[in-house]
């Protein structure tokens, strides 16, 4: 989930309730987190959420009522995991340079924009950078990098999982390939990956490398 979404429930599990939730923002979170959502007749929200329906009502304000806040609330209580607890452990990865970041997910002081996250924020922790240490494109070097990486991971991970994402431009395979390598050399690490994707490294901040990873993370269950 990404850092807005994480506000928006912290709002809803918060005391006292908030009186002044903007519908949009509330309808956008079932969006990220819930397993189904239902635009119903009459202004109404249908939220399916691991076999839990539930059904909310706009009102004319625009805003969403204290009894819905406490359905939401209850339907958030049935399912701790999605509120966001315990860490998550990312490695972004290119041809040239791996970052190993720790998400501590417990941290409710998430900022209003993603640009605070980034920089100011302790949710995103950078662990680790490995270096692919020479300019030359062969098959060697990249054994290396990816095992010097492997050995970093070890280090700073310990029994956890983790995500991979790779560049999603030029060697967009990079992630694979440092999996097989996995598969190969270092199985117990292997399978610690909770999941691979591919993300844009160059335009992308810490909060998207977490929406990202949160995002597969939910699509492996």
């Amino acid at each position: 989930m990404n850092a807005h979404t994480r506000k928006t429930m912290a709002a809803i599990a918060g005391h006292p309730a908030p009186r002044d939730l903007e519908w949009t923002t509330f309808r956008t979170m079932w969006a990220d987190i819930a397993d189904e959502v239902e635009q119903e007749s009459g202004d109404r929200l249908a939220v399916k959420m691991n076999g839990h329906r539930e059904v909310f009502h706009r009102q004319h304000d625009g805003r969403v009522s204290i009894g819905d806040i406490e359905h939401a609330r209850q339907l958030l209580a049935d399912h701790p995991e999605l509120k966001g607890s315990g860490t998550l452990f990312v490695v972004a990865m290119d041809s040239e340079i791996a970052r190993i970041l720790h998400f501590d997910l417990e941290t409710t002081g998430v900022s209003d924009t993603e640009h605070d996250v980034r920089n100011h924020d302790p949710v995103a922790r950078h662990l680790r950078t490995v270096e692919r240490h020479t300019g030359h494109d062969d098959h060697q070097v990249y054994l290396r990098y990816f095992d010097d990486l492997a050995v970093a991971l070890l280090e700073e991970i310990g029994p956890q999982t983790f995500v991979l994402l790779g560049h999603g431009t030029g060697k967009s395979d990079v992630a694979e390939d440092f999996l097989l390598r996995l598969k190969e050399k270092n199985h117990a690490l292997a399978d610690r990956v909770a999941g691979v994707g591919v993300i844009d490294l160059s335009a992308a901040d810490d909060a998207a490398i977490e929406a990202a990873a949160q995002k597969i993370v939910r699509q492996a269950r």
